[in-house]
């Protein structure tokens, strides 16, 4: 077989294959703005309940930072104890919180990925089937959510119809002007 039959053959199974869209990572933020009002009403949540959570904190502390305070000896043990320890809850507080946004985040991301990441292939299709490519399909992922599945199967089904209806109009169509 000469190298020419092989690029032959290569070009002709591409032009047989339909176009497939390659999902890439940055498509995980399609609508940065609804994802991040998301993430913003998210993390307005947390933030009330972090402040909430610290004033529980104080008020449960304030006696024993009070009684600490009061010692005449502030160099004694338990006192220094106290205080090492209040310094590291706090900086574990921290660092969880920290890590909890990470989280949130891309929580945030990953869900509104599935709930709008359909919308692509939907507009894709739809914007085939105005230009009159009735042989596009709509093709959903399996992590989409499954309500989108109806919605995609009935745009297919319409695509089946205009493609069908257009083979039958283009063949009982005549071919070139009519002479009388």
């Amino acid at each position: 077989m000469s190298h020419s039959n092989v690029l032959e053959q290569g070009a002709v199974q591409a032009a047989a294959k339909p176009p497939t869209h390659r999902r890439k990572i940055v498509n995980a933020v399609w609508q940065p703005f609804l994802q991040f009002k998301l993430l913003m009403y998210m993390l307005g949540s947390t933030a009330l309940v972090a402040v909430l959570l610290g004033a529980f904190l104080y008020v449960a502390f304030s006696d024993l930072v009070a009684v600490m305070a009061n010692n005449s000896d502030s160099t004694s043990y338990y006192g220094e104890m106290i205080e090492i320890q209040l310094v590291h809850l706090f900086r574990y507080c921290g660092a969880l919180f920290v890590l909890y946004i990470l989280l949130l985040a891309a929580v945030c991301v990953a869900y509104t990925h599935r709930l709008i990441g359909p919308l692509r292939p939907f507009t894709r299709h739809v914007d085939a089937l105005s230009r009159g490519d009735y042989s596009s399909r709509v093709r959903l992922r399996k992590s989409d959510l499954e309500l989108y599945e109806d919605y995609a199967a009935k745009l297919n089904a319409l695509a089946v119809h205009l493609e069908t209806k257009d083979k039958h109009g283009a063949t009982n169509q005549p071919s070139g002007p009519r002479e009388d």
